[in-house]
């Protein structure tokens, strides 16, 4: 050994590594302060939940049974319509019209209008606007802010297209309130079907007359013009062939115009009939009924859910400060440097 090169280094014991075990143990050694972070969330949630208003949804849900025209009649008149120039004349509509239209400003309007049992005094009836305790500068106000909170947060439907179904969801803070909504809005969307398809019915009905008119007036004038043409020829018809042809002629088109006044009679008589019964039919398929059970809060539901978030808070930050050790075991410097920047604030 030479003396003059000075004592050996020894080597550097190696850093500690973080391990899953290690992180286990520190976890496991603050179980008393993880148990007591998910009583304390348990019990936030709790009292948020005692303290939330509740929220109870009723469901009703309906078939839509188009009943069509006679095919005839409607094939007929449509075609009609569309060589007239007269657009159509109505027809079936899809399950998503009808959903739209229990959603629309119209149908939300009348219901916020409408009056229902005072959920505090059910001898008394009062408003919904009234009822949902809805503000406004005046009345446009508070109808517009009452169908603004009907269709953002209490009324929802949805369509299943296989089945031919719609679903009304109602959401309010009382059951019996937001079943007695749910009945409301069918019972309005009921009206406004009646209303609309008497009106298309109508509108056939009364087409159907304008056609039968004209083709009467039509049939009316070729007879006139065959009796004018037979008392004008009254001897020879039979022998001039010029003239057996023009009256041939003429009994053909009296033919067809009989033919097509015939047509638009019975049209006339279907459009008729079905002015009064020709309506969709909705198939209620689910009553609207007072929920029992709360929509929110779920007490129990948010408690273990508040208790258990609190919890893994607490085993994340145990997990946190165990990996954080061997961080500074590992580089002391870098350690250092990043605690003192987070410690330093940004100067103004």
């Amino acid at each position: 050994m030479n003396p003059a090169a000075g004592p050996i280094a020894e080597p550097a014991e190696p850093p500690r590594q973080t391990s899953l075990l290690r992180v286990a143990a520190a976890v496991a050694a603050r179980w008393r302060l993880i148990a007591l972070c998910g009583l304390l969330g348990g019990a936030v949630a709790a009292t948020w939940a005692l303290l939330a208003h509740p929220r109870y949804r009723a469901t009703a849900k309906f078939a839509l049974e188009e009943r069509t025209l006679n095919p005839g009649a409607a094939g007929g008149l449509a075609a009609l319509a569309g060589q007239l120039g007269a657009g159509t004349l109505g027809g079936t509509r899809s399950l998503q019209f009808y959903a739209d239209v229990l959603v629309g400003r119209d149908v939300l309007t009348r219901v916020a209008l409408d009056s229902f049992a005072d959920p505090a005094d059910r001898a008394r009836r009062l408003p919904l606007i009234d009822i949902l305790h809805i503000g406004g500068a005046d009345s446009a106000h508070r109808i517009s802010n009452a169908v603004d909170f009907l269709s953002a947060k209490a009324v929802g439907t949805t369509t299943n297209d296989r089945t031919g179904t719609i679903t009304l969801n109602v959401t309010l803070p009382d059951a019996q309130l937001a079943a007695d909504v749910a009945q409301r809005l069918y019972a309005h969307l009921e009206q406004f079907n009646f209303e609309t398809r008497r009106s298309a019915a109508s509108e056939r009905r009364r087409f159907a007359e304008r056609a039968v008119a004209g083709s009467r007036a039509e049939l009316t004038q070729a007879e006139g013009a065959l009796r004018a043409f037979l008392e004008a020829n009254r001897a020879g018809v039979n022998d001039i062939p010029r003239l057996a042809f023009q009256r041939e002629r003429l009994n053909r088109r009296i033919e067809l115009l009989t033919d097509e006044y015939g047509r638009l009679s019975r049209e006339l008589q279907d459009a008729q009939i079905d002015e009064v019964r020709d309506t969709p039919v909705f198939t209620l398929v689910q009553a609207p009924v007072a929920p029992v059970y709360r929509d929110f809060p779920r007490r129990t539901r948010m408690t273990i859910t508040g208790a258990v978030l609190a919890a893994a808070l607490a085993v994340a930050w145990a997990a946190f400060r165990a990996t954080g050790w061997s961080v500074r075991e590992l580089d002391p410097a870098g350690y250092q440097q990043f605690r003192s920047s987070l410690r330093r604030r940004p100067s103004r």
